[in-house]
């Protein structure tokens, strides 16, 4: 045993440097792990965000394909009330000809008979007073409508 420890002890520098160079080559072996884990989580974390910038296109061109879809069925459906509006119009304007005859028949009755002129002054007040009323609503409700078109506009 004796000669062990001597044996130890003229090698004790060559011994020191066997375990420093030992040491030393665990350091580099860590490093060079550490520098592999650095390098994988980079790539993790770049495919990630690939994955997350993929993931918000898609949910954008979703969104996007959506307001397209709304604003087509939109259109669709303004069309649809147009082309109803038109025939209502249409209708109201063969109505309205067809009561401009029957007021002028009045009207001619009305010159040959005094009472009947009377009665026919006194409905046509009334009338007058109806529509004049309507307009005055009709017009409180385009100007109402004016609004929320303007609002609807600004808010865009």
């Amino acid at each position: 045993m004796m000669t062990y420890l001597a044996i130890a002890w003229r090698w004790r520098y060559e011994i020191l440097t066997l375990c420093f160079v030992f040491a030393f080559a665990t350091a580099v072996d860590s490093c060079s792990k550490k520098a592999e884990q650095i390098k994988q989580l980079k790539t993790e974390h770049a495919l990630e965000l690939t994955t997350l910038n993929a993931d918000y296109q898609t949910r954008a061109r979703k969104l996007e394909q959506e307001q397209y879809d709304q604003t087509i069925t939109a259109i669709n459906a303004a069309t649809a009330r147009a082309k109803a509006d038109a025939a209502n119009a249409a209708r109201a304007n063969a109505t309205n000809e067809r009561l401009s005859q029957t007021i002028d028949r009045l009207a001619a009755n009305a010159e040959t008979d005094a009472t009947y002129r009377a009665q026919y002054a006194a409905t046509t007040g009334q009338l007058l007073k109806e529509c004049s009323g309507s307009i005055t609503a009709l017009a409180a409700a385009a100007d109402g409508h004016v609004n929320d078109i303007r609002l609807l506009q600004d808010a865009r």
